[in-house]
Formats: structure tokens, C-alpha cells, sequence
């Protein structure tokens, strides 16, 4: 089974989209020096693509 099947970057995306929504909500709770704007926006991307994905990996399973 080669590693770079589509399956590979819905998990792969999961995973980074995971980590972006993390990132920014501890940046938000900690008040680190972005712009607040740049933060939502990191969130708002953050749950879009996290949906997106989860729903893509769980269709495949």
C-alpha cells in the first residue's frame, strides 16, 4: 500500500487542521501578540477544514 494515497492527506489534513485549531485557541486563551483578526481567521480555517476532513476520513473508514 504506497503512502500517497488519498486517504494518506485527509488524515494528514486532519491532523494539520487539528493543530491549527489547537494553536489558535491557545494563542487566544494566552493572549500571545498576534492580531486578534489573524486568530479568528486561524480558527474559522481551523474548523472548516477539521470538519471537512473529519467527515472525508470517517466516510473512508
Amino acid at each position: 500500500m504506497p503512502i500517497l494515497r488519498p486517504e494518506f492527506f485527509d488524515i494528514f489534513g486532519l491532523a494539520v487542521f487539528s493543530f491549527l485549531l489547537a494553536s489558535a485557541a491557545w494563542s487566544l486563551r494566552t493572549h500571545q501578540p498576534l492580531p486578534r483578526w489573524a486568530l479568528w481567521l486561524i480558527v474559522a480555517i481551523g474548523i472548516a477544514g477539521l470538519l471537512v476532513d473529519r467527515a472525508l476520513v470517517v466516510r473512508r473508514i
